[in-house]
């Protein structure tokens, strides 16, 4: 399995939460998230199968040591990325499985993505909350070369009609540890609440001091 982790510049990171944190909290909200997930991306696989999305130094710096390459986004938006990335790696190694992989998860243990890696389909979906939105995306033979990545406003739908029109077969796993994303102030609220009865409010002050 290859894994693609997109991750926009860590400086305008996560805009939507300008109302609930600074921009230095905010981008060290974002480094945080990175941290997680390429933590979490390395116990799922070795890391010359991982790759990282971003036109982000610093953030590739991140990856570097976690032995994990970056790859340059040149900036005509998330699907033009993915695409171009996807690119770049079947021309030159043998992938089976393309786990997109996105920083905003924090939920997504090793163990609840493990377990979406076992439904069959040509391509697997973890919808957000609202089940409009992809969160988690896998693709397999024979989605994997030609799959049209329409992140935005309304991905699920546009994702599942691509499977429809091509004859292959989706999967979608109603997995609430996946369909949660950090995007808003709720979400983000709801993050704090989870934080505090997993680790207790002394645990929350230092974190929220130190994002």
């Amino acid at each position: 399995m290859h894994i693609l982790i997109p991750c926009k510049n860590l400086d305008v990171g996560k805009s939507r939460l300008s109302g609930c944190l600074s921009s230095v909290k905010r981008r060290k909200f974002c480094e945080r998230l990175l941290t997680q997930t390429l933590e979490r991306a390395v116990a799922l696989t070795a890391p010359a199968n991982i790759r990282l999305v971003t036109a982000d130094p610093e953030a590739a710096a991140m990856a570097r040591q976690y032995s994990v390459e970056a790859l340059a986004d040149a900036g005509g938006g998330l699907n033009a990325a993915l695409n171009d990335a996807r690119s770049g790696i079947i021309a030159v190694e043998s992938v089976s499985e393309l786990l997109i992989l996105p920083i905003d998860l924090p939920l997504a243990t090793p163990d609840a993505v493990s377990q979406f890696l076992l439904y069959g389909g040509d391509i697997v979906i973890a919808p957000d909350e609202a089940g409009t939105g992809t969160n988690l995306l896998l693709l397999r033979a024979p989605a994997l070369k030609a799959f049209r990545f329409a992140y935005g406003p309304g991905s699920f739908a546009a994702h599942a009609a691509w499977a429809q029109t091509g004859g292959l077969r989706l999967e979608a796993v109603p997995d609430r540890r996946l369909a949660f994303d950090v995007d808003g102030p709720a979400q983000y609220s709801a993050w704090q609440s989870l934080q505090r009865r997993s680790h207790g409010a002394a645990q929350i002050a230092f974190t929220e001091a130190n994002i």
